[in-house]
């Protein structure tokens, strides 16, 4: 019998190989023998540590939207002004393109999401995350005088996120306006708090 240690390593192996996975084939194109394959291992392996791929799938999923979360986190925690913080943080939001994979895994997987009471509330816990992290910086800029803000913190910081997932969708669905969408964000961003933020 494998060790605690050792298996908390081979599902960690597991859940990288079903983001693989998924980000090649989709949620529900995902067969136990893609993610063995992504692996390295057979299919009895992966079942020998989850019986059931749905399972695989919600825990992969969960690593993924987490992993995003706490990177938008940590781009604002590195930085002490206000309006560059802002700016990094809607660069970090968005696409590094088409073949972004966990950004694409994280909007393909809204379907799921609505039949899934767990990701559905880890998603929403993920929005107000994000929502969370521009409201401080918001607050922080006013604070200092740096932003003038036209609403309220939590109504700009939303729609932040809004505009973030709106354009985000659209790169990973190939529309090539990587620049065009940072442009559209930091423009209503500018109008929001004030203060001209250029990329």
């Amino acid at each position: 019998m494998a060790r605690p240690k050792n298996q908390a390593a081979r599902r960690g192996q597991l859940k990288q190989a079903a983001r693989r996975a998924i980000a090649e084939r989709g949620i529900e194109g995902v067969r136990i023998k893609d993610v063995a394959e992504h692996a390295g291992l057979s299919s009895q392996a992966v079942l020998y540590y989850y019986p059931d791929l749905d399972t695989l799938i919600e825990e992969a999923i969960q690593h993924v939207v987490e992993r995003f979360a706490e990177r938008r986190q940590e781009t604002a925690e590195g930085i002490v002004d206000p309006r560059a913080a802002l700016v990094a943080l809607v660069r970090a939001g968005l696409p590094s393109g088409p073949d972004d994979d966990d950004l694409r895994i994280t909007y393909d997987a809204a379907g799921y999401f609505r039949d899934n009471p767990t990701l559905g509330a880890l998603i929403r816990s993920m929005t107000a995350r994000q929502v969370e992290v521009y409201r401080r910086v918001l607050e922080l800029g006013a604070a200092q005088g740096v932003f003038t803000l036209a609403d309220t913190s939590q109504a700009i910081a939303r729609n932040l996120v809004a505009l973030e997932d709106a354009y985000g969708l659209y790169m990973i669905s190939g529309g090539q306006i990587a620049d065009e969408a940072l442009r559209m964000i930091l423009s209503f961003a500018s109008m929001a708090t004030g203060c001209r933020l250029e990329a």
